[in-house]
Formats: C-alpha cells, structure tokens, sequence
C-alpha cells in the first residue's frame, strides 16, 4: 500500500513577503557594516573651501569698490584688505591649527624715481628735550635722499605670503594695499587672490577670487 502525500502550493503573495523581508535584512546589514570612518570627510568644514576679500567700503551696483583715500598727510596712502577663508576640518589639521595661505596680484604698478626722500630725525641726548616719559623728542630733521631704489617696480599688492589665523570660527587675515600715487586717483584696479589649504593628503588651491575697485 502506498501513501500519496499531496503538498498544496503556497500562494504566490507568501513568496513575495519573504523576498521583501529578505531584502529588507540584507540591506540593514550593509548599513550596520558601514563605519563613520568609511565616510569621506571634506577638507573644509563649510563642504567647499572658500574664501572673500573684505574691502573698508560697499561695493556699488556694478560690483565695484570706491576706496577714498587720505592724501593730506606727510606719506603716500594706502588702505587695509580684510580677508577671511574656509576653515579646516579637525582631522585634516596640523596640532588642532588649520593651514592655509593667501597670495595677492595686481594690475596696477607704479616705479619708484630717483627723488625718493625719507625725513630722518635727529635728537641731542645730552641737551635736547624729553617728554614726560623720558622719551627724547628730535631736535630737527634731515632729508635723506634714497636714489638707490630708483627704477624699482612696486605693485600696489605684496606678493609675499600671508597666513591665517582662526578667530571666531573663521580663518582671518590681513594683507596691505598701496601705497598709491597722485596719478593713480580715478583708476580701476583689479586684485587678485590666490588661496592654499593644506588637508594634509589633499592639498586645495583656489585662484578665481578677483575684485575691482577705484581709487580716490
């Protein structure tokens, strides 16, 4: 005697809801799997490192800066430029401290003649006069002629390297414009700055900052 054992097959919906849970197991599992660490870090806090000239006056409605200068005192002016960029991320910093540099370039120069005088004081340490702090004020002062410099270039911009540091969450730093001559007065000007974050392995440079301004 034989025995028949009729299975009956399960619904098709059966089958759909152990895939669906199946799936579902598989990619919390993957999820789990993932450590923080396995998530890129960007170089800079803010996601993209950027950064800003910050100029003593507004900017007009066509983007230009009118930078009015002193030109009653005894030297040539000149004015501060404000800048401010990106901070790094911890891990990328060196003992905590973010590295990152700025440099400057100009359209703008001017050379230097040879009628380049400085005032130099003189002061009689014996018989002349002292202030109340015993400092001793200069009995006169003579004109010394610096010919020497005659025929160099000077761009209105250092192209000397500035660094920042962190104030309040932002990297600040500082870089002097000028000094400008009499002729100068009315032009346009265009600066340029070219910025350098150092996240250790991933070195950032950015050279597309660029403003205008006028010289009065």
């Amino acid at each position: 005697m034989s025995l028949l054992i009729l299975y009956k097959n399960p619904p098709m919906d059966h089958f759909r809801k152990k895939i669906s849970w199946g799936f579902a197991f598989f990619a919390a599992a993957t999820l789990l799997s993932c450590s923080k660490d396995d998530i890129p870090i960007p170089a800079c806090l803010t996601g993209d490192c950027d950064a800003r000239m910050i100029f003593p006056t507004s900017n007009d409605s066509n983007g230009y800066y009118h930078v009015k200068l002193d030109w009653s005192r005894e030297y040539l002016p000149y004015f501060i430029l404000d800048v401010e960029a990106s901070t790094i991320s911890p891990e990328y910093r060196y003992n905590g401290i973010s590295h990152v540099q700025a440099n400057f370039d100009s359209d703008t120069s001017w050379v230097i003649g040879d009628t380049l005088v400085i005032q130099q004081p003189l002061f009689r340490p014996f018989t002349g006069v002292w202030t109340q702090d015993a400092n001793p004020l200069p009995t006169e002062w003579v004109d010394l002629p610096l010919t020497q410099f005659a025929g160099i270039e000077v761009n209105i911009v250092q192209p000397t390297t500035i660094m920042f540091s962190e104030k309040d969450g932002v990297l600040k730093s500082r870089r002097v414009v000028g000094p400008f001559i009499p002729t100068m007065i009315g032009d346009t000007v265009t600066i340029a700055m070219k910025v350098k974050w150092d996240a250790m392995y991933d070195q950032i440079s950015k050279d597309d900052f660029v403003e205008k301004f006028i010289v009065e």
